[in-house]
């Protein structure tokens, strides 16, 4: 099938959406975009022209990358994308690597087996909504990157599910984080992040911070498996704190229950 036929194929399968969508990827080499000259057919765009109103498609790929370090590598852009329906495995570095870049949404994708999921580096202002990430190294790692979200995703089985280095101002909202050895680990310095109704479940560790993050927003926290606090008046909140680190980093409002 020839690559015009084959990408209106794709959207049309994507204008479906859900379950008819699932069963429909087609397999893909991995993706390098290095500019914003460079979403084209060729790099797996299907539809857009990378306007706020009309982002560039990447969207229903399958890609194994087996000894490639990337399945997806977008570096230095600021045009508008969607990254969406993509199923990851076997990369070296990372499954989806965003490198300089804004403007960016990845929703909707499966990422396993790679040695980071998603990463993003020196890039701010995207965002990664409705994603799975299961059996990486880490799930998804921000190197220096801030103003980004991530949200409502389910991280399963990482040996670290969310990993930040020197990365400030981002929101993390909705999340499930499960089975890892390290739920959310922010380090060198990372602060000033959002992290609200998110569900730590049966993590050796659930989070490790040392710079100064919040950890809940407007009366409502985040629900910790290992919370040991008492709800006396029933409303579905913790009446003591969740302690993070012995800086004074706590969640003040733990729920009680999977938000």
């Amino acid at each position: 099938m020839k690559t015009g036929a084959l990408a209106a194929l794709i959207l049309a399968l994507l204008l479906l959406g859900g379950a008819a969508w699932a069963g429909s990827l087609v397999d893909h080499i991995p993706i390098r975009i290095g500019s914003d000259y460079e979403f084209t057919p060729e790099n797996g765009v299907l539809a857009g022209s990378g306007t706020v109103d009309d982002p560039y498609v990447i969207a229903g790929w399958r890609i194994d990358a087996g000894y490639d370090d990337y399945g997806v590598r977008i570096h230095r852009t600021t045009r508008f994308f969607v990254v969406r329906g993509l199923e990851i495995s076997g990369a070296k570095k990372a499954g989806i690597f965003l490198s300089y870049v804004q403007n960016g949404l990845v929703e909707e994708c499966r990422l396993v087996g790679n040695w980071v999921g998603i990463a993003l580096n020196f890039s701010s202002h995207n965002r990664i909504s409705n994603c799975a990430l299961r059996s990486n190294t880490d799930g998804v790692h921000l190197y220096f990157s801030c103003a980004n979200q991530i949200l409502s995703s389910t991280f399963d089985r990482n040996d670290t599910a969310l990993y930040f280095d020197a990365s400030n101002e981002n929101d993390i909202v909705g999340n499930t984080f499960s089975g890892s050895a390290m739920g959310v680990f922010l380090d060198l310095g990372s602060q000033e992040n959002l992290l609200y109704r998110n569900a730590f479940l049966d993590n050796l560790h659930n989070a490790h911070t040392v710079s100064p993050n919040h950890w809940d927003y407007k009366g409502a926290g985040n629900y910790w498996f290992d919370y040991v606090g008492i709800d006396a008046n029933g409303d579905k909140i913790g009446d003591s704190p969740y302690v993070l680190s012995s800086d004074g980093d706590q969640d003040s409002f733990p729920l009680f229950s999977l938000p």
